[in-house]
């Protein structure tokens, strides 16, 4: 199944959350990652950090936007949908309490060839945190392939 490739350029509205620990202790026992800097803030207070963090791969967390994205602009059968590839840069600790403002835009669309698959669609999606300070958080892009059958 082919993507539409005018989804080029789609995006979310930046949307606001404030991050909770409910949602960091969720994702952490998610991963089974008991890591102390993630979870208790006497230990996390000690670190370099000076307070507690969220995990690395909290920015999955806002995987709903991206599934709506893909699901209306890049009209994707998600069976078919592969993951690819994804670079994840970090500019500043998320935190308990944050109000953090997130978007996601596809920034690439087309076709390859596949050993496996013979020809798949692709699409790639950055995705952007910031802080109410208008200051960056964590920039991520993923590539996403999408099988024909």
């Amino acid at each position: 199944m082919a993507i539409n490739l005018n989804a080029l350029g789609a995006e979310t509205p930046w949307s606001k959350s404030v991050v909770t620990q409910d949602r960091i202790d969720a994702l952490c026992s998610c991963l089974g990652d008991y890591n102390p800097l993630f979870l208790d803030e006497e230990i996390a207070s000690q670190s370099e950090n000076k307070g507690i963090v969220a995990p690395p791969t909290f920015i999955n967390c806002f995987r709903d936007f991206k599934t709506a994205l893909v699901l209306s602009e890049a009209e994707v059968d998600l069976p078919l949908l592969l993951h690819g590839e994804q670079v994840i840069r970090y500019f500043k600790p998320v935190r308990p309490g944050d109000t953090i403002f997130h978007k996601i835009k596809v920034v690439d669309t087309g076709r390859k060839k596949s050993k496996t698959y013979g020809e798949l669609s692709f699409f790639t999606v950055l995705i952007k945190l910031k802080n109410e300070a208008d200051e960056p958080l964590v920039e991520a892009t993923q590539l996403f392939f999408v099988r024909d059958n």
